[in-house]
């Protein structure tokens, strides 16, 4: 979307503001050429034949030009500023309007620092043309117009001869005019680079000062600075050409002038008086065209600047409301999806022809190994994307045809990303929910287990709320997160994870809220810990993006399909209610295929050598290339595998979560870790050292035969 075209679609919508304006400026340009010719008359008419009343007559209309002329600038200056402030208020309301429109593939398209630098800087260097290099640009032009049409009037033949010399004046500043555009565009990028690291270091600081990576990031700032002072230096020293070069030929314009025009009178082709208003005429019609050129660099920075702003409103939603948008009734009937196929891109999909109904009023679980698509399919239960194939249905109504407000009213998400606005705890739960009461936000907060903590802190409801709930730990976050949810009174509760930040006793409360209000409303919850949807009406279970079965947790268990198999790894550990104890159960050890075959009796000592450790989200439990020592069982939480790859840095390989292992090979050998292993959640582990086990099987060389044949068969 071009400058002029983005002006003029916005200038449509202030005719009158637009039309007072143009005649403002076409009063004083024709003024400023004016004046100069009264020099002319003031010589040859007034002064030579020194005729007083011809001079009373000539001052009496530079007056009365002038005191029209200051009415008109005001009256100019009062309609550009309403005209460029509506302007750019209309322009930062339709690009905020339309970024709100906007799809999850958008955002994640555009990090946060590319949305601030477009809203500041090319916002700060857009609302610059259009108040001043815009108005500015169209005065000198019309200045260069009116007066070359009155120096003509004076003396064709030197007008044809400096007009001619001018194109030096444009001829330098267009051959540049490519350079320019590409280090303005080079520096707002670095622009965007410098701020999205800005952000990254905002939110993230306590894992960047937990993790010791001050330096990594001191490097990558101290790298973008010194690329902002690079492109910034030639951006200044392109500029800087483009405006020297029109001063210099001007100045040879003068002495082209200068020259011809002393020939002239000497030729008595040109009087004085004409060669002195031709002379000052020339000087401002000469100041304008330099003017001209010294707006370049601000037009290409403007053009730059409407073009990436006209990127963002050029793009259409990829989810976008259909016309004629079918409102949802107030309550829920059914739940469908129907033959559906998704993938975030086209190489791979998530979901694959999957289909399930869920009845009013049910509680039915998603489960399964991570990245199985449980959570994919809840987000296009929420219309956070659409299906390529196949349909999901509310009431018998495809998501794609009802209205998105309607959609929000009756289906409310709560993800394990808690989001939390910089406000007060209050506003953070009642939102736009004005009716629901001082007792009704009690209520809710109480169902959610953080009324508690909220009347202990000082300022209670009033705690103002900053880094978008950064302050707070992940359980507060994601039980007012909660509380927040139920204040709305959805017909329809989706959870994903929510339960992933909490320790055991509130994870438990959780559990127990929902059997209360499952006769209330209809509840999805996504969730990889099995334990806490026992009591659920169905559980799918998903595999590859499909539904691999489907029943009760009594159906699914006695079926010994993967179900089972999950329901075994997760089964026999105990966590205190704290969340600072675990322990494992003798069978529990028995069904790791390394200690298979090893007595019962030993696998209870083999038991006793584990503790507890406990690790935060971001934090590395073992790096690639260490020594290796420890022996890891998960009791909660999840990590990433990590490997570097030659060329191609370090890569996600594997993600473990509830009942999986890592490290069995240190408890046999003192070789480095062939990978890192990252929390990417708050976690607790059990683990035992090879020093611990090796006085072990001193005492019982029986446990390490058999773990010797057991890994050298996976081996």
């Amino acid at each position: 979307m071009s400058l002029i075209k983005i002006l003029l679609h916005q200038l449509k919508r202030y005719k009158l503001l637009s039309g007072i304006f143009i005649f403002s400026i076409f009063v004083e340009v024709a003024y400023s050429v004016a004046a100069p010719l009264s020099l002319k008359y003031l010589v040859d008419e007034a002064f030579t034949p020194k005729d007083f009343q011809v001079f009373l007559l000539i001052m009496s209309i530079l007056i009365g030009g002038g005191l029209f002329n200051i009415a008109a600038g005001q009256f100019g200056d009062y309609s550009l500023g309403k005209l460029s402030g509506g302007v750019i208020r209309q322009l930062r309301t339709d690009l905020f309007a339309h970024l709100q429109k906007q799809s999850l593939p958008f955002y994640q398209r555009y990090k946060v620092g590319d949305l601030v630098t477009r809203f500041s800087s090319d916002m700060s260097s857009i609302e610059n043309a259009i108040r001043f290099t815009s108005p500015f640009f169209l005065k000198e032009l019309l200045n260069i117009m009116l007066g070359l049409g009155m120096l003509f009037s004076i003396e064709w033949k030197l007008t044809l001869a400096v007009l001619a010399g001018s194109a030096l004046m444009f001829v330098g500043p267009r051959l540049l005019q490519g350079r320019a555009e590409a280090a303005n565009r080079n520096y707002k990028e670095a622009q965007e680079r410098f701020s999205n690291t800005i952000d990254e270091m905002a939110k993230g600081h306590r894992t960047i000062k937990g993790l010791h990576q001050q330096q990594r990031f001191r490097e990558r700032a101290r790298g973008q600075i010194l690329e902002l002072f690079s492109f910034g230096l030639r951006l200044h020293v392109t500029n800087s050409l483009m405006e020297r070069m029109p001063l210099t030929a001007l100045l040879i314009l003068n002495g082209i002038m200068m020259g011809l025009g002393g020939y002239f009178i000497f030729q008595d082709e040109m009087t004085i008086g004409g060669f002195m208003a031709f002379f000052t005429l020339f000087m401002s019609v000469g100041q304008a065209g330099s003017n001209l050129s010294f707006l370049i660099p601000n037009l290409i920075d403007s053009s730059t600047s409407f073009r990436r702003v006209g990127e963002l409103l050029d793009h259409q939603p990829d989810i976008p409301e259909a016309a004629g948008a079918v409102e949802l009734p107030a309550s829920v009937s059914s739940v469908r999806m129907d033959q559906v196929t998704f993938g975030y891109t086209e190489e791979s999909d998530q979901l694959r022809n999957v289909s399930l109904h869920i009845p009013a009023g049910s509680y039915v679980a998603f489960v399964g190994p991570s990245g199985s698509g449980k959570s994919t399919a809840l987000q296009l239960l929420s219309r956070f994307y659409d299906p390529g194939q196949g349909t999901v249905t509310i009431n018998g109504h495809d998501l794609r045809t009802v209205s998105e407000a309607s959609l929000r009213k009756l289906a409310t998400l709560v993800t394990q990303e808690t989001f939390l606005f910089n406000a007060t705890v209050r506003d953070n739960l009642l939102l736009d929910n004005l009716d629901g009461g001082e007792e009704a936000m009690i209520e809710a907060a109480k169902q959610a287990k953080i009324h508690d903590v909220i009347t202990r802190w000082p300022s209670g409801y009033e705690t103002w709320i900053h880094q978008e709930g950064g302050t707070l730990s992940g359980g507060e976050r994601q039980r007012i997160a909660l509380a927040r949810a139920l204040l709305r009174k959805p017909k329809l509760l989706l959870l994903d994870e929510v339960t992933s930040a909490l320790d055991p006793a509130t994870e438990a409360d959780i559990n127990e809220l929902i059997q209360q209000i499952r006769q209330e409303m209809t509840i999805i919850s996504v969730t990889h810990r099995l334990a806490s949807v026992v009591h659920a009406d169905r559980i799918y279970v998903f595999h590859e993006g499909r539904i691999a079965e489907s029943g009760t947790h009594e159906e699914l268990v006695q079926h010994s399909g993967l179900y089972h198999s999950l329901w075994e790894k997760q089964h026999g550990f105990h966590l205190s209610s704290d969340g600072l104890h675990a322990t494992v159960e003798v069978q529990r050890l028995a069904k790791l295929p390394f200690f298979d075959g090893i007595d019962r009796r030993l696998l209870q000592n083999i038991a006793g050598l584990f503790s507890t450790e406990l690790c935060q989200e971001g934090e590395d439990v073992v790096r690639e290339g260490e020594e290796a020592n420890k022996f890891y069982i998960i009791v909660r939480g999840k990590f990433e595998v990590r490997k570097q790859f030659p060329g191609e840095g370090e890569k996600q390989v594997a993600v473990l979560q509830d009942g999986d292992h890592f490290g069995e090979i240190a408890l046999l050998k003192n070789i480095p870790r062939t990978a890192t292993v990252r929390a990417l959640a708050p976690s607790v582990l059990i683990a035992v050292r090879r020093e611990s086990f090796d006085r072990l099987t001193a005492e019982y060389p029986q446990i390490l035969q058999a773990l010797e044949q057991t890994l050298k068969k996976r081996l």
